[in-house]
C-alpha cells in the first residue's frame, strides 16, 4: 500500500527549515542543499516541492502574507475596543503586539530580508507590494470597524508605515524595546501643540 503524503505539510516543513536557515546566514547565501539538509531530506526530494529557490521564496513570501494578516485579524477579533479605557490604549495594545508577539508565537523571521530582495527580484517586489497592498486593505477594513467611516486608507498606511518599522527594528534588536507598551502614545506626544 503506499505512503499516503501531504504534501502541503511537507512544504511547510521545507519552508521552516529555510526560515531555520535564515538564523544561520543570510538569504541569499543559503543554497537548496542547505535547506534540504536543515529539512531532513535529500536535495532531489526537495526539488519534488519547490521548483528551484525563487519558487521557494516567493512561497515563503506569500506564507508570510498570509500568517500577518491572519495574526493582525485575529488580533482585532480577539480584542474588543470596549475593554479598553481609550483608543490610544487600545492602538498601543495592539502595537504592542505587533512588537512582541504571543508567548510562544512564531513568526516569519525573514520580512526584512525579502523586503531587501524585492527591490532586486521583480516576482518577490510584485509579491511584497500585493503582501502590502492586502494588509493595507485589511488594517483598514479593522481601523474602520473600530473607529466608523471616517478613517481610510491614509490611516491604515500610516498605521502600516508603523507596524513595519516596529517589526523590523524588534526583530532586530534595534531599539531598546522600552517603548513597546505606549509607542503610539509617544507619537502622540509629539503631535500635541
Amino acid at each position: 500500500m503506499p505512503i499516503i503524503v501531504d504534501k502541503n505539510a511537507v512544504r511547510m516543513e521545507i519552508l521552516m527549515a529555510f526560515q531555520r536557515c535564515i538564523d544561520k546566514k543570510p538569504m541569499t547565501s543559503i543554497s537548496l542543499r542547505d535547506i534540504a539538509a536543515e529539512a531532513g531530506m535529500s536535495h532531489p526530494k526537495l526539488l519534488n516541492y519547490f521548483e528551484n529557490k525563487d519558487d521557494l521564496i516567493l512561497t515563503y513570501c506569500q506564507y508570510t502574507r498570509e500568517y500577518m494578516s491572519q495574526k493582525c485579524s485575529q488580533w482585532f477579533m480577539e480584542h474588543d475596543r470596549k475593554n479598553y479605557d481609550s483608543n490610544l490604549a487600545y492602538m498601543n495594545a495592539f502595537m504592542e503586539y505587533v512588537a512582541g508577539g504571543k508567548v510562544g508565537e512564531s513568526r516569519p523571521n525573514a520580512t526584512t530580508q525579502t523586503y531587501v530582495l524585492a527591490h532586486y527580484n521583480g516576482d518577490v517586489g510584485e509579491l511584497v507590494r500585493g503582501e502590502y497592498k492586502a494588509w493595507r486593505e485589511l488594517m483598514e477594513q479593522c481601523l474602520i470597524g473600530i473607529y466608523g467611516p471616517e478613517v481610510g486608507m491614509k490611516e491604515a498606511e500610516a498605521m502600516m508605515i508603523l507596524i513595519a518599522g516596529t517589526f523590523i527594528c524588534n526583530y532586530n534588536g534595534a531599539l531598546t524595546g522600552d517603548i513597546n507598551d505606549n509607542i503610539i502614545g509617544y507619537l502622540s506626544n509629539l503631535a500635541k501643540s
